[in-house]
């Protein structure tokens, strides 16, 4: 099946067009035209029909456009004549035979020649049909009958035109309307004239026999004249595409323009899919090819393959004329051209003072004919001729170098740090490979090196510091090592070091280490400002032969990210125990997105309760991952993931929406609270993304709880509390989570507006055994109460602690005790109510 499949894909789709004309033809030969009488006498023989019919065909008038080509002939003479004076079998098989044979003759390509004979036979059969139809009304052959015959032959050219333009659109894609406008005008003409002398010339015949011949001079002198018109339009046409070519390139101010104005002009005239060219150096320098085509590929002034250059070169050198390029190629270019998808195509030769300075390339030709003839290779010889003159020797030879110097430069930024001036990644990992491959895998060692806490330069001083800051840095990392290592910057503000030693790579790397921080003790000069600058290393020595450079990047990377985790301005030494953990949180990172994308994360609820009879308030929204393979993934461990990749502002607004929905669906009054992370409270969205799940979602703005921590607020108080006043002005609650562990958790009593408080769980685990937490949650409780803010207590888990709550005065509750998070589904409220009056 899969086989068949792949054979219909590769049949071209204009032969569908055909197989359809074929069979259409058919069924109105023999539906109706096989039965037809003439319409006149005397009957004219089918075989002169088709004599006449061949030598029209035979000799056609071709009309290029941009694209493609069509032919008109005279040949609608003898098809008038045979639609009056033959029968409808003899009319067909005349038609069709002379067509078939001029079309031999002419040593088309198959696909064209069985094209031209289906659509002639199907243009024959309709006229017949039309105009037998007419003759049912006219017998005398009278002026109806007459203008039957112009309308047959005028329908005949319209089917014959779109038919062209089908195979067109199927062949090249599209046919632009200059394409139609111009086929249909032409046709129109062509057919009007040729019919018109035709019907005088059956008028004729069928009144004065002996006149007729008399008609065939006018025809003859007509023809021969239509046909020198188009020769002369023609050569007039190429005429102007060479004035316009070598104007281009003359008038261009650099060569890589020039260049591709040609082949702009070379593409429409030709009618190709792609050109090129090609140059090649006088001192032996790579050679450069600019090309436009297939499609929309373009490239100017680009490195090419030196075998392939030195092949076109000497096969250019061994020949004075446009070479044609067809299959099968050359031996010594095969490879190149298929490379190129080169089907057919021409090779001109431009010629220096006493060298070849290039070759000239056009292939693939638009059309059914698919290929160039000897009078396209005559004119792209010319063609090559005056671009070699135009483009003068001496100016190639000069924009040659120059582009060979700007390439060297754009070499060198393309390995450099532009910044720094420091190699860059990709010139650091070429240097460590080549490091690895010359033997010395295990003399091989890696330093990463990130600059703690720049973001905090960039954001309070500006990146204009920050940059004079990198450089500073880059400054004083190359006076730290030796002259043999390589530093570079990967980006940012991240920085490595190829280091080399003879033995004990690891202890040499270490020792660098120490050495490069110390450096850094004393701060860096950036633009007027002395800053304290401090790194964190990591290496990563090469472990066995065989060690990728994007192993021992990543290791070290790894082991950088361990020595920032453990307090900065240290460095650390690479251990596959550090990989197992990166490896497994980079993992788990990409399947986060993935679970997040797909909804496969879910929301549980937990209820917070009112203390006394255990009726439920509200319920807090809590994430949950259960992992496929890995199982449930605690929320301590994806949740910081999610906020150190970005995800967390995807997450909350997940949470955020599954919450309001269920919690709209399953009760008129609950509260729903949802937790916000400082990133979120951070991101400008949040406003607009809290008015738009309100909106959709329906729930009253009063029923969302947003609950915030101390620890968020106290990065910038100013801040977050102008961001909560804009979240309270939208009609939501607030609620301070984790109250108590903040380093000023009264202040917030006062300057933020807030409607909750929830006592952190530490507090409320002490309260059976510690006098201490007792009296705060006691102070907590009364403070509350005296500024209206609501109470709840996070984490009660056993009978003493909602005792000493109750005692206390704590309204609210939430915890194990009454409930655990539950599942969207779950009842909300007979546990909390069951534990309560316990």
């Amino acid at each position: 099946m899969d086989v068949g499949l792949r054979v219909i894909r590769k049949i071209e789709p204009i032969w569908g067009l055909i197989f359809a004309l074929s069979v259409i033809s058919a069924v109105l030969y023999f539906a109706f035209v096989r039965d037809f009488e003439a319409m006149q006498t005397p009957e004219i023989a089918w075989y002169v029909i088709a004599v006449l019919v061949l030598a029209t065909e035979r000799f056609p008038v071709e009309l290029e456009f941009r694209r493609s080509s069509h032919s008109f002939s005279l040949t609608d003479i003898p098809l008038t004549v045979a639609l009056i004076f033959t029968t409808g079998t003899h009319a067909f098989w005349a038609i069709v035979g002379g067509s078939l044979i001029a079309l031999l003759l002419r040593r088309l390509p198959l696909i064209k020649f069985c094209f031209n004979v289906a659509q002639i036979a199907l243009v024959a059969n309709v006229m017949l049909v039309l105009v037998h139809l007419a003759s049912g009304i006219d017998d005398d052959f009278g002026p109806l009958a007459w203008l039957a015959v112009l309308a047959a032959t005028q329908l005949g050219g319209v089917l014959t035109i779109a038919q062209i333009i089908a195979a067109i659109v199927l062949t090249e894609g599209s046919v632009s309307r200059e394409q139609v406008r111009q086929m249909f005008g032409m046709d129109f003409v062509v057919t009007l004239t040729g019919t018109a002398m035709a019907l005088v010339s059956s008028i004729l015949w069928i009144e004065r026999p002996a006149a007729t011949p008399l008609l065939a001079l006018p025809i003859l002198v007509a023809f021969g004249g239509y046909r020198a018109y188009v020769h002369e339009r023609q050569g007039h046409e190429k005429v102007k595409f060479l004035y316009e070519a070598n104007r281009t390139l003359s008038e261009s101010p650099e060569v890589a323009i020039a260049l591709e104005g040609l082949l702009e002009r070379a593409l429409g005239a030709f009618r190709a899919e792609q050109a090129e060219v090609i140059l090649f150096a006088g001192d032996g320098g790579a050679p450069l090819r600019t090309g436009l085509g297939p499609g929309n590929a373009r490239e100017a002034m680009a490195l090419m393959d030196h075998d392939a250059a030195v092949a076109l070169r000497t096969l250019a050198e061994e020949s004075e004329d446009a070479i044609a390029l067809t299959d099968p190629f050359p031996a010594s270019i095969a490879a190149y051209l298929a490379g190129r998808g080169v089907r057919h195509g021409m090779l001109g030769v431009l010629r220096g003072e006493d060298r070849v300075i290039g070759t000239l390339m056009l292939a693939n030709r638009y059309g059914l004919s698919r290929g160039f003839t000897r009078g396209d290779r005559a004119l792209f010889e010319t063609l090559a001729a005056n671009a070699s003159a135009a483009l003068q020797f001496d100016r190639l030879e000069q924009a040659v170098t120059e582009l060979r110097d700007l390439q060297d430069q754009l070499t060198h930024q393309a390995h450099h740090d532009p910044l720094t001036g420091l190699a860059n990644r990709s010139l650091f990992s070429q240097r460590v490979r080549e490091a690895l491959e010359s033997g010395g895998a295990d003399k091989v060692a890696v330093m990463f090196i990130d600059l703690d806490d720049f973001k905090g330069v960039n954001d309070t001083l500006g990146h204009a510091i920050g940059d004079e800051l990198l450089r500073g840095v880059a400054s004083r990392l190359v006076r730290s090592v030796r002259k043999e290592d390589v530093v570079a910057r990967l980006g940012g503000d991240e920085f490595a070091v190829l280091v080399q030693r003879d033995e004990d790579v690891e202890q040499g790397a270490a020792e660098l280490a120490e050495r490069t921080l110390a450096a850094f003790l004393a701060p860096v000069q950036a633009g007027e400002k002395p800053l304290n600058v401090s790194l964190s290393i990591g290496i990563a020595a090469c472990q066995h032969n065989r060690t990728a450079t994007d192993e021992l990047l990543r290791d070290a990377d790894v082991a950088m990210y361990e020595a920032k985790e453990g307090g900065k301005r240290r460095f650390a030494v690479f251990t596959p125990a550090m990989r197992d953990s990166i490896v497994r949180r980079h993992g788990l990172k990409e399947e986060l997105a993935r679970a997040l994308k797909q909804r496969e994360l879910m929301v549980q609820y937990q209820p917070i309760v009112d203390i006394g009879t255990g009726e439920t308030i509200s319920v807090e929204a809590l994430v949950r991952w259960n992992h496929a393979d890995r199982g449930r993934i605690p929320p301590a461990e994806f949740i910081p993931l999610a906020e150190d990749t970005g995800l967390i502002v995807p997450l909350g607004r997940y949470v955020l929406e599954e919450a309001c929905q269920s919690v709209v669906a399953r009760s008129d009054t609950l509260q729903v609270q949802v937790n916000l992370s400082a990133i979120e409270l951070e991101h400008p969205d949040l406003i607009p993304t809290i008015q738009d799940v309100l909106r959709r979602t329906g729930i009253p703005p009063g029923r969302l709880v947003l609950e915030v921590t101390e620890t968020l607020l106290v990065k910038d108080a100013e801040r977050g509390a102008e961001t909560l006043q804009q979240l309270r002005d939208l009609g939501v609650q607030l609620a301070l989570d984790d109250f108590g562990t903040g380093y000023s958790s009264l202040s917030y009593l006062r300057n933020l507006p807030l409607d909750t408080l929830k006592i952190a769980r530490e507090f409320v685990e002490g309260l059976a055994f510690s006098d201490h937490d007792a009296a705060f949650v006691r102070l907590i409780v009364g403070l509350a109460k005296t500024v209206g803010l609501k109470v709840v207590a996070e984490g009660i888990e056993t009978r003493e602690q909602l005792d000493m709550l109750r005692e206390i005065g704590c309204d609210l509750g939430q915890g194990y005790y009454f409930a655990a998070p539950m599942d969207v589904d779950a009842d909300w409220h007979s546990a909390p109510v069951a534990a309560a009056l316990a």
